[in-house]
């Protein structure tokens, strides 16, 4: 019998990092004061059902000691055995109809309970009910027979109607934190009689994420080897390796903003068979954890993580807060797009280019050696000096027109506000073209000129896509009005130059903008 049955918790002082739901239904149990319907909810593996199950027994009970089950009454043995006849537990994601709720339910519960002083249904996966199916059962929860209980599980909370939720006890279950985790699995590995180095339970409790029982079904494979001492090595034989650490060591390369090097890096992960949208989800991953290390607490926990802590803290010294959250906005863009069918290397290949071409809008170039690179954009206003006067900035305005006679001033659109609200344009032009977002996400706007927006593109292919074509200018244009609502919005565009950073300053790129995408990504030209 697998690990997870045979030391399943059989009493609420059993159940593993639930304490605040075990308590409070222990003193419910205790007092007599009781509802008739519970709603637990929570992701998968962390005990709901195994509560429900504990619940059951102490409502079923004719006695009970400080809200527990006693072990020696009758009820709590059946329950045990799975023979009790007033336990009814339902799987709804088998039964989804009306006709299994009104006949397992509706009208089983008319009549009273045929051995013990309670009835109680256990609806597993209740968010699977049909509609008709939750309609149906709304009477009988709203106006239960005093002997009825219900308890209602789910993973999917916002699948359950409203009109459900009102009548239930809402019981919130949280993802086990790692201590409690870790206490659990040297407990079951001591009941097997075999001993576990310490690191190979951080490994278990990392990749079972939360979910203790996905952390027991692990345990239960490295038990199944037979041996007394589980080392590394035999663990490395059944344990999936975490990616965690090699996705973090790639973004730490991409923060170096040398493209060749992580585009290489990247296609040495993917040549050794690592499905592409499993490491893009390791990256968004290290991202996340990055992001929430910024809370002392998290960022203790993983300075003792002997594995990926170290890479995750790294991380936050490469990269400012604001490029984090840039990153993590690409990867779930482009996790996105490879569910519509875009081949997954190829998203993957575009979101690393951009991290490490240093595209991202808070992304922070490293200097080249002799030569001073502009700040950071929201650096540069601290780094100007004394603001200039009128006549001065006037002056600067007309030189830039006669540069540019066909832009107007003064300025009526500002350029932070381009760049925030930027993403929800390129999703307003998605809505209608899903092709053009591919180079609007890595395209930058620039600057302002009255109403007119100058975007910087990396490519003069792709200024020639987005500007030069009269149909996919006019979409530009008018999701940028929709969003901004500015009605007689435009939008130019400019190259990158050596000047600015671009990759022609890089030495390495070809000139022909062809050869250079075919050699960055491979292909052949088709037409």
């Amino acid at each position: 019998m697998p690990i997870s049955r045979s030391y399943r918790p059989r009493f609420f002082r059993d159940v593993t990092g639930q304490q605040h739901i075990t308590e409070t239904l222990r003193k419910e149990v205790e007092s007599g004061i009781l509802g008739h319907a519970f709603l637990f909810s929570g992701p998968r593996g962390v005990g709901k059902t195994t509560t429900a199950r504990i619940f059951a027994k102490a409502l079923l009970s004719s006695e009970t000691h400080n809200g527990e089950p006693i072990d020696a009454n009758p009820a709590v043995q059946e329950v045990d055995k799975g023979s009790c006849i007033d336990l009814v537990e339902i799987d709804a994601a088998s039964h989804t109809g009306v006709e299994n709720v009104r006949e397992a339910i509706i009208e089983h519960v008319r009549f009273p309970p045929a051995k013990w002083k309670r009835k109680v249904y256990i609806i597993d996966e209740c968010h699977m009910l049909s509609p008709s199916a939750w309609n149906a059962m709304l009477k009988t929860l709203e106006e239960p027979p005093d002997y009825a209980f219900f308890i209602l599980a789910t993973t999917e909370l916002h699948k359950v109607p409203e009109t459900i939720k009102s009548r239930c006890q809402r019981f919130e279950f949280r993802r086990i934190e790692p201590e409690p985790m870790k206490e659990r699995i040297r407990f079951l590995a001591k009941q097997e009689g075999f001993t576990i180095e310490g690191s190979i339970i951080d490994t278990i409790v990392q990749a079972g994420d939360g979910c203790l029982r996905d952390a027991e079904s692990m345990l239960d494979q490295l038990a199944s080897l037979g041996e007394t001492t589980i080392t590394a090595e035999l663990a490395d034989l059944i344990l999936p390796r975490s990616n965690l650490p090699r996705a973090a060591d790639l973004l730490l390369l991409c923060a170096e903003r040398n493209i060749g090097a992580s585009m290489a890096a990247l296609r040495g992960i993917l040549d050794e068979g690592l499905p592409p949208a499993g490491f893009l989800n390791d990256l968004l991953a290290v991202t996340r954890k990055a992001i929430q290390a910024e809370d002392p607490d998290v960022r203790d926990r993983l300075q003792q993580s002997d594995r990926v802590g170290p890479s995750v803290l790294r991380l936050l010294d490469a990269y400012s807060e604001n490029e984090l959250s840039d990153i993590a906005l690409l990867l779930i863009e482009r996790r996105r797009d490879m569910k519509t069918g875009v081949d997954p290397v190829f998203v993957l290949e575009l979101s690393i280019f951009a991290i490490a071409g240093g595209m991202l809008p808070h992304a922070v170039q490293k200097k080249d050696p002799g030569r001073e690179k502009d700040p950071p954009q929201g650096k540069r206003d601290s780094l100007k000096g004394p603001a200039k006067t009128h006549d001065e900035q006037k002056r600067i305005e007309n030189t830039e027109n006669e540069e540019n006679p066909q832009i107007q001033t003064p300025s009526f659109v500002q350029l932070h506000e381009i760049r925030t609200q930027w993403n929800a344009i390129v999703r307003e032009v998605e809505k209608q073209n899903r092709s053009l977002p591919f180079i609007l996400k890595i395209t930058r706007p620039e600057r302002v000129y009255g109403h007119t927006v100058v975007l910087r593109f990396q490519y003069a292919f792709h200024k020639e896509k987005i500007i030069g074509d009269v149909k996919s200018k006019q979409l530009l244009e008018q999701a940028g009005r929709n969003i901004l609502g500015i009605p007689d919005l435009l939008f130019d565009g400019v190259i990158s130059s050596p000047e600015d950073g671009g990759l022609e300053a890089r030495g390495s790129a070809p000139a022909d903008v062809v050869t250079r995408v075919l050699d960055t990504f491979g292909g052949s030209v088709l037409e």
